[in-house]
């Protein structure tokens, strides 16, 4: 039989024609043993013409071996060829559960792993587009997280309109700080994600000149997107952002990103925040800019956040609750609030609902209200 295995020492895939057929079992046993050894799998392979095999590189050794010793191929993107394959732009993957990608390369996570992306229909949503994806099964949702505590997480999701706010008005004598400000209260936010965001330390300095305590880091998502957390409070432990949708050609200004970051406080809990910005136009179905961008984000919780952490998506998904991209999302989370700006397009998630409670804070000079919400984790 003839299959492509990787040089180790070229950048690329070469073919080559295996003399002997089928490898014997005992050594192909032996071989994958070797090679998972460490626990660690190259994310760099070459698939089989038969698409039921992978070779898997280890410290030189070359195995051909069933997709199933590394990951599931029932979970694998075709876009991507059922390569057992990261994605580059974050580290989130398509790999089964107990493996992580880091690095571009797949690794035994042992107890503590992402809760990995589930079996998945056998269609593919937005195909032959760049964010194609199969849907995961009916039944799967992030909608628990364990026992309930006492730890209060208090959020903030604000879409700062920031061509007209800043852009033409300056900033209107740091409106937008002060409602920040004078919303935060005693407990103060812990974290805070912004959309139309164009520079995160001048809405921060606007609120801290205004009274919030300056404790705060901020993390840039692109594409006007940004987080900022109470470093006080929390460690980051892991950050990143991928592109999940796309506007419209009727309204197109570009893709759009899910950012998150994973967050430790001193008891060891760990949450999860992820931001959004919606694409356009609002509610519209289809291709990159309908469904398929709530399956997207909810691949990227699905391969970074961890089994216990507590999961926290916000933002302005440019999507009402009636939109097909609310309602998706609604199956596999809790929604705890949304707002009513824009017939209602600002929402907040989480997979621990319990005791949640939201408010809607008003405009404070943008064309959307911003929204907070308080959990007890």
């Amino acid at each position: 039989s003839s299959v492509k295995e990787r040089d180790i020492s070229s950048a690329n895939c070469i073919q080559r024609e295996s003399k002997t057929g089928t490898m014997p079992m005992m050594r192909l046993i032996l071989l994958v043993l070797i090679a998972g050894l460490s626990g660690v799998v190259s994310s760099e392979v070459c698939k089989s013409q038969d698409h039921g095999h992978l070779l898997l590189q280890r410290s030189g050794i070359l195995v051909k071996t069933n997709v199933s010793a590394s990951c599931d191929l029932s979970v694998q993107r075709r876009r991507r060829e059922s390569s057992c394959s990261c994605r580059r732009r974050t580290g989130a993957s398509d790999v089964a559960s107990g493996y992580t990608c880091k690095n571009d390369v797949i690794s035994s996570c042992g107890t503590d792993c992402p809760v990995g992306w589930p079996d998945s229909l056998d269609y593919m949503e937005a195909e032959g587009s760049w964010c194609q994806i199969n849907p995961p099964v009916y039944s799967w949702s992030l909608k628990s997280c364990g026992p309930q505590g006492n730890s209060k997480v208090k959020v903030l999701t604000y879409n700062l309109f920031w061509w007209n706010l800043f852009g033409e008005n300056g900033g209107h004598d740091k409106s937008a700080g002060k409602l920040i400000s004078s919303s935060s209260g005693p407990e103060h936010y812990d974290v805070m994600a912004f959309q139309e965001c164009d520079d995160r330390w001048r809405i921060l300095s606007d609120a801290i000149a205004s009274g919030l305590p300056d404790e705060y880091e901020a993390i840039d998502g692109g594409r006007a997107i940004a987080i900022a957390y109470r470093k006080t409070r929390w460690e980051l432990l892991g950050s990143g952002s991928e592109d999940v949708g796309e506007d419209h050609l009727s309204q197109w200004y570009g893709k759009r990103s899910a950012m998150w970051l994973r967050l430790r406080d001193a008891t060891g809990m760990v949450v999860f925040f992820m931001n959004h910005h919606g694409p356009l136009p609002v509610n519209k179905d289809g291709g990159c800019t309908g469904i398929a961008t709530a399956y997207n984000i909810m691949q990227v919780i699905a391969g970074n956040a961890h089994a216990t952490d507590k999961i926290i998506l916000v933002g302005d998904f440019n999507a009402d609750s009636s939109s097909s991209r609310i309602t998706e999302l609604d199956r596999r989370l809790n929604r705890v609030f949304s707002g009513s700006a824009m017939g209602g397009v600002d929402h907040i998630f989480t997979n621990c609902a319990h005791g949640a409670t939201g408010n809607n804070l008003g405009p404070g000079g943008s064309d959307h209200d911003a929204l907070s919400a308080m959990f007890t984790f």
